[in-house]
């Protein structure tokens, strides 16, 4: 089984609607991530013999992002402030983290910008990193 190349790995955000999806790239990406987690439920009954049942409990997760910013963008990605005013305006929007090869690689959920750093190091270019957090279900299966 061939592994899948993390360079073919893109973030993308729908900026247009789930009708009509206008799908832009977070581009120069140095590295996309996802991370889901699950809360921890404590359970202790008398029943128990004096030992804790651990059950799951909700889940969450968010993608990363860490890429050099671009002025301007190519058309079909964003720019550094795109990325800023979804940040300060608290948008709610489709994400999706996809293998340039179908098939190969797929998460997508509804989040937004819960973190966003830019960096400007002596000698290198202006970088940046975003945190995606989830709002509700993430899916491995894309939508038809």
């Amino acid at each position: 089984m061939p592994a899948i190349s993390a360079k073919d790995i893109v973030l993308s955000v729908n900026m247009g609607t789930e009708i009509a999806p206008e799908w832009m790239i977070v581009a120069c990406s140095t590295s996309d991530g996802f991370s889901g987690s699950t809360d921890n439920v404590s359970v202790s009954t008398k029943c128990a013999s004096g030992f804790t049942a651990n059950l799951p409990g909700d889940k969450n997760w968010s993608f990363s992002n860490n890429s050099y910013a671009q002025n301007p963008p190519e058309a079909d990605q964003l720019s550094i402030d795109d990325l800023f005013d979804m940040w300060a305006a608290d948008e709610l929007r489709y994400w999706k983290l996809e293998s340039i090869n179908p098939g190969e690689y797929y998460r997508y959920g509804e989040g937004y910008i819960s973190a966003l750093g830019e960096t400007a190091a002596a000698g290198d270019y202006l970088t940046f990193d975003i945190t995606i957090q989830g709002n509700g279900e993430v899916t491995n299966v894309p939508s038809t």
